[in-house]
């Protein structure tokens, strides 16, 4: 239980590049030690062939984003999927925390994220935090 008001685990969608697998990794076991469930779009993993794959997989991302309670979204390098997904969860209202990896924000970054971070234990701990400040 996360916030003393509902049992139901918290889902959070992990964002970012799809190369960015050490990103997660440990956003996943982060993630799991607040007691959330990550969900990672890449066990969809769609690289070297989404010619032709392009509506499954922005309609399989964007159903997943709906079913999470927030977005974590990695803005370690530019990523045009990132800021989609990001801007999307931004528009259906959820929590966005973005992680940064010390890289300056992008102005679009600052205005849809509610929490920037620069260090990625600091981005989890923010889900924590703002979820417990709802």
């Amino acid at each position: 239980m996360v916030d003393g008001t509902n049992d139901a685990v918290r889902r959070v969608y992990l964002a970012g590049p799809p190369f960015a697998g050490e990103y997660r990794r440990r956003a996943d076991a982060l993630v799991r030690e607040i007691g959330w469930e990550p969900v990672d779009p890449m066990r969809r993993d769609f690289r070297g062939r989404t010619q032709g794959r392009e509506a499954e997989i922005v309609q399989g991302d964007l159903a997943e984003i709906e079913s999470c309670d927030a977005v974590l979204a990695a803005f370690t390098v530019p990523d045009e999927g990132t800021a989609m997904e990001a801007w999307y969860a931004h528009g259906l209202g959820k929590l966005v925390v973005a992680y940064t990896g010390g890289a300056p924000p992008h102005p679009w970054t600052v205005y849809i994220a509610d929490v920037v971070c620069e260090d990625l234990e600091g981005a989890v701990q923010a889900l924590a935090d703002q979820h417990t400040a709802d």
